[in-house]
C-alpha cells in the first residue's frame, strides 16, 4: 500500500534517520552527506532524500524484499516502454552478494506529489488527468508474456477472484467483529455484490503498478505534465482497474473521470466500477496492516472509513 509523505501528518524520529545514516554509510563509505531528511514513513519502506538529489528506500520486513528484487528487474523495461521517468536504481545494497536487499538508491525525479489540495494541481487538472490516462494506456499495453513481466506471476481473471474471495473471508473473520450490525451486513452486501457478478471477472489481465496513489505520481505542476512515477514494489498481473482506484478514491470521480477519457482501455464499460470496488477494500488494507504492526491508529482509520462508506451506502 501507499506510503505516505511526512509532509501530510507523519510525525518521524531522528533516531530512525540516524540509524539508517549509519547504514548507508556503512556500505557507501564515500557517500558525503549534507543533508538527510526523511520523505516517507511508510507502510513498506523508510525513505531519505540525500542532499536533496537522492532517494534511498530501506524494505521495512523481510517479504519487503521480494518486491524490491522484482522492482530491480522491472524498472530499466519501464523506463524504455513508458514517456514517464521511473526510479534508476544505482545502489542496490545487500549484505552479500546472494543475501537480500537491504536498501537502494536513485537520483530523485524532480517534481511534487499529485496533490487535490495543491494550487497549481487544481490549475493543470486536466492535463495531468491526460497524462494519467496516457501513461496507463502505455502500462498496460506491455504484453503480459514479454520480457517486462517475465518475473511476475501470470494470473487469470479466475485466480483474480479466488484472491478476492479469500480476501473476503479475512474480512469476515478479522475485520466483521469489530462492525457493528449494520456496517456489517452492508459491507457484506457490498462483498457479495462484486464477488458474486461475473461480470467482473471478464476483464483482460494487463501488467499494473498496483499502488497509482497520488503519492507516487510525480507532477512538474509549472508546466502541468505528470514525469515520473516511483514505488513500483507491488507491481504485478492483475485487472487495470487497479490503477484507477488510487486516483478515484483520493482525487475524487471527477478526475478519475478524466482519466479515463484518454485511457485506451476505455472501451472496458465494467472499469469504473470495478475501480470504485477496489477503492471501496483500501479501508481493509488499513486495518489489516494495523493488525499487523500493531498499529492501532490504522485499524481506527479503516473502521472510520468503513463507517463513512456504510453511511453513504
Amino acid at each position: 500500500m501507499t506510503e505516505r509523505s511526512i509532509s501530510q501528518g507523519h510525525q518521524t524520529d531522528r533516531t530512525d534517520v540516524d540509524r539508517y545514516r549509519l547504514l548507508l554509510e556503512a556500505h557507501l563509505p564515500g557517500i558525503e552527506i549534507r543533508t538527510c531528511e526523511p520523505i516517507t514513513d511508510g507502510w513498506s519502506s523508510y525513505v531519505l532524500e540525500v542532499n536533496g538529489e537522492r532517494i534511498f528506500r530501506f524494505p521495512r520486513r523481510p517479504e519487503i524484499t521480494h518486491g524490491v528484487e522484482t522492482e530491480i528487474l522491472l524498472l530499466p523495461m519501464l523506463a524504455e516502454a513508458l514517456q514517464v521517468e521511473v526510479p534508476k536504481y544505482d545502489v542496490i545494497a545487500r549484505d552479500r552478494p546472494d543475501g537480500p536487499v537491504l536498501f537502494v538508491g536513485y537520483d530523485k525525479i524532480q517534481g511534487q506529489q499529485l496533490d487535490q489540495d495543491s494550487s497549481p494541481v487544481q490549475a493543470q487538472r486536466r492535463q495531468l488527468a491526460r497524462d494519467i490516462g496516457e501513461l496507463l494506456s502505455a502500462l498496460h499495453g506491455i504484453p503480459t508474456d514479454g520480457p517486462a513481466a517475465a518475473n511476475l506471476a501470470p494470473v487469470t481473471a479466475d485466480d483474480w477472484r479466488r484472491q478476492y474471495q479469500a480476501m473476503f473471508v479475512r474480512a469476515q473473520r478479522d475485520v466483521f467483529p469489530l462492525l457493528g450490525a449494520e456496517a456489517r451486513r452492508a459491507e457484506s452486501a457490498f462483498w457479495h455484490e462484486f464477488l458474486d457478478d461475473d461480470d467482473n471477472f471478464s476483464f483482460t489481465p494487463a501488467l499494473v503498478h498496483a499502488d497509482l496513489s497520488p503519492q507516487n505520481v510525480i507532477c512538474d505542476c509549472e508546466q502541468g505534465r505528470v514525469v515520473g512515477v516511483i514505488d513500483w514494489e507491488d507491481a504485478q498481473i492483475g485487472d487495470p482497474a487497479m490503477d484507477i482506484n488510487g486516483t478515484l478514491d483520493e482525487m475524487g470521480e471527477a478526475f478519475a473521470n478524466d482519466v479515463l477519457e484518454h485511457y485506451d482501455g476505455n472501451t472496458d464499460h465494467r472499469l469504473p466500477k470495478r475501480a470504485r470496488y477496489y477503492a471501496r477494500v483500501v479501508p481493509y488494507h488499513h486495518i489489516w496492516f494495523g493488525q499487523e504492526t500493531g498499529a492501532q491508529v490504522h485499524v481506527r482509520q479503516g473502521l472510520r472509513r468503513i463507517g463513512l462508506h456504510t453511511v453513504i451506502g
